[in-house]
């Protein structure tokens, strides 16, 4: 660019060079370097001084209306009108963060009630049965003593339900046969557990800690490995294969392939799964 304002002293000197002729030369100039700067050996930058990103054009996705019938793109998911999800009766909740922890369900035999009297040796008290249960090996590492309990017994038609605790935990049975012999403290102050009953008892297994949760719906247990459909929004619906650390009381910890705030299909996986089958063998859009 700067040859041109080099050659304007030149070109003065001949008088048919007039005063327009010379501004239109250098205006043209300057256009054809501002257009094309390619033909100056020059590139043009942005204002932090990089060149220019290239423009990736992607696959255009569906555009959708109500009555479309559903599609499947490899890689991008499945496409669904707003009449085929009613249809599905599509349901969908965010991943959130919770403190959970697995969860022991175990059967006890009471063998001690709670009116009976004991002996200061035993540690045993008076106002609490005392019931006892096998538990495998690797599962008696992951409980402690004092632990809480949640223990349920059914009595007549109805249910009911006790506080209590891991009274103690003998691991010597472990060599011979493999388990260890869980003794449980229940509180039963108006004497309904009778040695011989069998009861039901829950607890936690392992430390609470914080995960990214979904409902137990959300998960797909397939021969392929657990999925999980994310909703994308306008319709679209993409499978993510997740790693489920445990599930406990209908909640899923993630341990992979979700994240907080993502949302989940929790009632109509399935459906979106069988549908996905279908498209993807068929090869084309198909009614649902």
């Amino acid at each position: 660019m700067h040859f041109c304002y080099l050659l304007c002293p030149f070109l003065i000197k001949f008088p048919g060079f007039t005063s327009f002729f010379i501004f239109s030369f250098v205006l043209m100039a300057w256009l054809t370097f501002f257009f094309y700067p390619s033909l100056y050996g020059q590139v043009t930058e942005n204002s932090t001084g990089t060149s220019a990103p290239e423009i990736v054009f992607e696959e255009s996705l569906p555009r959708l209306d109500p009555s479309s019938p559903p599609q499947f793109i490899p890689g991008k998911g499945l496409f669904l009108g707003e009449i085929t999800e009613k249809e599905m009766g599509i349901q969908i909740e965010a991943a959130v963060e919770k403190e959970i922890a697995p969860l022991y369900f175990g059967e006890s035999q009471v063998y001690r009630a709670s009116w009976e009297k004991t002996s200061e040796q035993s540690g045993q008290k008076e106002g609490f049965a005392y019931s006892t249960s096998f538990i495998d090996a690797k599962d008696s590492e992951k409980l402690n003593v004092g632990q809480r309990v949640l223990v349920k017994s059914k009595q007549g038609n109805s249910e009911a339900t006790y506080e209590g605790k891991i009274f103690f935990i003998d691991k010597e049975l472990i060599p011979v046969i493999g388990k260890a012999e869980l003794i449980l403290q229940i509180a039963d102050p108006k004497q309904s557990l009778q040695a011989g009953d069998w009861i039901n008892f829950e607890t936690s297994l392992g430390l609470v800690a914080t995960w990214v949760t979904v409902p137990e719906s959300a998960v797909l247990y397939t021969a392929s490995g657990c999925f999980s459909y994310l909703f994308l929004g306008h319709g679209r619906y993409l499978r993510k294969p997740v790693e489920v650390a445990f599930v406990s009381q209908g909640i899923a910890a993630i341990k992979k392939g979700i994240e907080k705030g993502q949302k989940v299909v929790t009632h109509g996986a399935k459906q979106l799964w069988l549908l996905e089958l279908s498209l993807s063998q068929s090869g084309g859009p198909s009614t649902y």
